[in-house]
């Protein structure tokens, strides 16, 4: 199969023009539809409707798409695969990480990788457990760091670290004045939470279900940014990890207290996907994440009390 017409296919589909396709890939409409009707005369199926406003995918078409999208990622990794067995990593690498361990990690992990292996380039995202999991399942991306394990079938992962969770209220809240607080106490506050399944959530329903508790969940908001906010500005509460929060603590912005009886933990992990064998620079990447870990941690990530322990791979 010539990959080229697969890829004329991903700018049919996308584009939804032939015309439009010959344009950005210079050249004819004639040799795209010839292209594009080979592909269908190999696969025996028809890959494109034509509308009176051009071409929309079929369903054969929509069944190929997510696979020649792949097929073709694999093809354009080979020169990284092959750029291990030369005296350098080099290659572009895509690490995916949830935004509440992202910061302090991203900054040193670029600058470090720009001074050890200038050759590589880092693509960096955030996302939930579920995105990051289904991103190394695609081979979107080479690394994820998440607080869940993901499917052995979709990535090979690792322990790397855990943090405690924390009740984080407005700097004058009254329930984060003093220590750390009991369960009992935070599950009667009115909550902002992200949907389930989020790893922090599924953790504080776990244990409001053992003590027989019901959460108080206020307001359900899918953004760490925005759940901030509002905590900031209201009579709200929310439950995190020190990392996410630990510039705001730090500029008096909010408060946090640990959560007791019981402390309830929240492991993350590096998870590196297994569509294809890693290349060098994702292995070093790989292990820069893991040492990075330790150093931050050194110089006082997350702020003094948020609760950071290292976990042996």
């Amino acid at each position: 199969m010539d990959l080229r017409h697969l890829g004329l296919f991903l700018s049919v589909a996308a584009t939804g023009s032939f015309s439009r396709t010959a344009t950005l890939s210079g050249s004819t409409q004639s040799s795209v539809s010839k292209a594009i009707a080979s592909l269908e005369q190999q696969l025996a199926v028809r890959l494109f409707d034509r509308t009176g406003r051009g071409v929309t995918l079929s369903a054969a078409g929509r069944t190929l798409l997510p696979r020649a999208e792949a097929l073709l990622r694999e093809a354009d990794a080979l020169p990284e695969l092959m750029a291990g067995h030369g005296a350098r990593p080099a290659g572009l690498v895509r690490i995916a990480l949830q935004p509440s361990v992202a910061w302090p990690l991203v900054r040193e992990l670029l600058a470090q990788t720009e001074q050890r292996w200038p050759q590589v380039r880092l693509q960096v995202a955030e996302g939930t457990t579920q995105q990051i999991e289904q991103w190394l399942a695609d081979g979107q991306c080479d690394l994820g760091v998440m607080s869940r394990a993901p499917s052995a079938s979709h990535a090979d992962s690792s322990p790397l670290f855990s943090v405690a969770l924390l009740l984080v209220s407005r700097p004058d809240a009254a329930p984060t004045a003093g220590g750390p607080l009991p369960f009992s106490k935070v599950a009667g506050l009115p909550l902002v939470m992200a949907t389930a399944p989020n790893g922090g959530r599924l953790l504080m329903e776990e244990e409001a279900r053992r003590q027989g508790l019901q959460l108080n969940i206020a307001a359900e908001v899918n953004s760490g940014h925005l759940t901030k906010r509002l905590v900031e500005n209201g009579p709200l509460y929310t439950v995190s990890n020190g990392p996410s929060i630990d510039d705001e603590v730090r500029a008096g912005r909010l408060r946090a207290v640990p959560i007791c009886q019981p402390e309830l933990r929240q492991t993350f992990h590096l998870a590196l996907g297994g569509r294809r064998q890693p290349s060098a620079a994702v292995r070093c990447i790989a292990d820069l994440v893991r040492s990075l870990v330790g150093f931050v941690a050194e110089r006082g990530f997350p702020a003094p009390g948020c609760g950071l322990r290292l976990t042996e791979p």
